[in-house]
Parts: structure tokens; C-alpha cells; sequence
């Protein structure tokens, strides 16, 4: 999920079990903690076009990280506060410091791109993708609890039983965005009946469950569209045909290549230049109407005639447009009209 998310999960995640007995600062630090594993985010500034795609959630969203460092979060802040000749239970600390590292990657598990939950021992990408990364409904049902949580701070009992009832909620919204994965397959699968040996994926869209993107495999093509599980009606698809034209698969063995096989869980599409002798290799699981249709991102190489990659990967990117309001509008009509 979104940075902000995060640290509003880990805030409630504090309020619930370590407000009565830190007091409000306990939304703080839960919220700065709660966001920490992101830090990996920083392999960005690497001149390695492919250290975001290797680190980023790995071994700081493994299910490891929280129950290692949060003790020493937890060891620092309480001698932070010691140190100010403040007495705060070093248990509550380390509690809330484990919790708080602990649910961050529990939710970035129901996103498309997944988390590696067992780094450093596996880089296998665990992923439920039940919701977008931005989802106001989840954020705000949490912000909420929160907000009661420092303006109400006295009345311990609305502070707890709300930021309970909050991840109650939230909880069961991530098992309903699974639901309507479930629901936006069997509603392609209907409308696919002459093609059913075709491979169907079905991932979330931006700001809200009920308009499901669907990619469709076929032996000689893919199918790129939007499927609402509100309203249903037929889909509108756009088609990028397989190549037939690639001079092999060699390619497909670069270890650059392997990278994106990886990252993508093999869920993506291949287009190929023949006079320039160019592939394009794109992410499939991401993508809005119109220049991104099929994909947010890519890595464009050159092959040789017999289909060797012969220069290194360059990373690019589809343009999406400015997220405007009427954009978002058009999402949300698109979902429930």
C-alpha cells in the first residue's frame, strides 16, 4: 500500500493494544514505525536499473523483520523517553514496535506486486492482490479510528473499541476484494465460453474493489480489459497479438530477464521490433485505458538474428495521463453505472 496507509495501520495497530498505556504518543511512533520498512524504497537512487525490482520489499517486509528489530526499536525508544526521565513499560514499546513492522507487509500481500515474506531464505513473491495501492475506503476507515484516537484520547474505552471495530472492518474489506476477484473471473469466464483453455488474471484498479481489471491469454493473443462486479456488462477489450516473428526464446535465459520474469510472476507480454530488432517486455498487471492498456512499465532490449539479447535492459514507462478529477470520476462511473 501507499506510504500514508501504512503509517495510519500501524497507528491503529498501536491504539489498540498500547494507547492506555503510552498515551497518545503511541499513534506517533506506531505511524513512524509502522511506515519503516519502506525505507528500502531508497534502492531507487541505486544505478542498478533493477535494484527497485530485486530489494524493494524484500528482507524489510519478511515476517522475520518485525519480530528482530522491533525489540531494538522497542530498546531505543524506551531509553529515548528514560532519558527524559519518563517511566514507560519497555514491554509496550517492543510490543508496539513488532506489530507495527509486523502488519505492514501482511498488507502489502494484498496488492498486485506482492511481498517477499520469506526473505532472505526464499524470494518467492507471496501476493493476494485484493485492492489497489491508493484505496481511500480502507485509508479512511482507519483514519477515523485514529482521528477518535487523539481528540478522544481520555475515553480509553471509544479509543480502543474504535480502532478495533477499524481493523475489524479493514480486515474483512481486504477478504471482500478477494471475493471480487473471484466474482470478475467467473463473470470473464462466461463471457470467454468458446475460448475456455484461455489463461484469465483478474487485479484491482485504483480508489475502489468493484472495477477489476482482466487480462486474457490465449494461444495466439492477449486480451486487455475492465470488468465491473457492480454493474456488469460486456467487456470492451483491446488485443495485442503474441509475435510470431522472434527469431527464438534465447532471450528469455538473460539473467536481466530473469529479473522481470521474476518480479512479474511471469505475468507479461512481449512485443518485437523486426527492424529494429527490439523486444518489449511489458508488466501486465497494472495498466489504465489508453496508452497503458497493457501495462504501466517495461524493459525494451536488442536481440541479435538468432534471438540472443545482445544490449542491456532499459527500464520504460507508458504514460497514464494526469490523475484529474474527471479521470478519477470516469473510474468510479466505469465501477457503478
Amino acid at each position: 500500500m501507499d506510504l500514508v496507509t501504512q503509517g495510519i495501520l500501524g497507528a491503529a495497530v498501536s491504539q489498540v493494544g498500547f494507547q492506555k498505556t503510552l498515551g497518545r504518543r503511541a499513534l506517533l511512533w506506531g505511524a513512524i514505525i509502522g511506515m519503516l520498512p519502506d525505507a528500502d524504497v531508497f534502492v531507487r537512487l541505486s544505478s542498478n536499473p533493477f535494484a527497485e525490482m530485486l530489494h524493494h520489499r524484500g528482507i524489510t517486509h519478511s515476517l522475520w523483520f518485525g519480530p528482530m528489530i522491533g525489540p531494538i526499536l522497542g530498546y531505543l525508544i524506551w531509553r529515548f523517553y528514560k532519558a527524559k526521565e519518563e517511566l514507560t513499560p519497555l514491554s509496550a514499546w517492543t510490543g508496539l514496535s513488532i506489530w507495527a513492522l509486523l502488519t505492514h507487509p501482511l498488507l502489502d500481500v494484498f496488492t498486485v506486486y506482492g511481498t517477499q515474506l520469506l526473505a532472505p531464505f526464499s524470494n518467492h513473491r507471496f501476493t493476494f492482490p485484493a485492492i489497489a495501492i491508493i484505496d481511500p475506503v480502507y485509508s479512511g476507515i482507519l483514519l477515523i479510528a485514529i482521528s477518535i484516537g487523539f481528540f478522544f484520547h481520555r475515553r480509553l474505552i471509544l479509543v480502543i473499541t474504535s480502532a478495533a471495530i477499524a481493523l475489524t472492518l479493514t480486515t474483512c474489506y481486504l477478504f471482500l476484494g478477494l471475493a471480487e476477484n473471484t466474482k470478475a473471473k467467473h463473470l470473464c469466464q462466461q463471457s470467454l465460453k468458446e475460448t475456455s483453455s484461455a489463461k484469465i488474471k483478474v487485479y484491482p484498479t485504483m480508489f475502489q474493489l468493484f472495477l477489476r481489471r482482466v487480462v486474457v491469454e490465449e494461444a495466439d493473443q492477449l486480451r486487455f480489459g475492465f470488468i465491473s462486479t457492480w454493474s456488469p456488462r460486456p467487456i470492451e477489450w483491446t488485443y495485442l497479438e503474441k509475435p510470431k516473428n522472434l527469431p527464438s526464446s534465447e532471450f528469455l535465459k538473460d539473467p536481466e530477464v530473469e529479473i522481470f520474469k521474476w518480479f512479474t510472476s511471469g505475468q507479461y507480454a512481449i512485443k518485437y521490433d523486426e527492424s529494429l530488432h527490439q523486444i518489449t517486455m511489458i508488466d501486465t498487471r497494472f495498466g489504465f485505458e489508453g496508452p497503458s492498456i497493457f501495462g504501466l512499465w517495461g524493459v525494451t532490449f536488442l536481440v541479435d538474428q538468432k534471438g540472443d539479447k545482445i544490449s542491456s535492459a532499459q527500464k520504460i514507462k507508458y504514460p497514464i495521463g494526469p490523475i484529474t478529477g474527471s479521470a478519477v470520476l470516469k473510474l468510479f462511473q466505469k465501477a457503478f453505472n
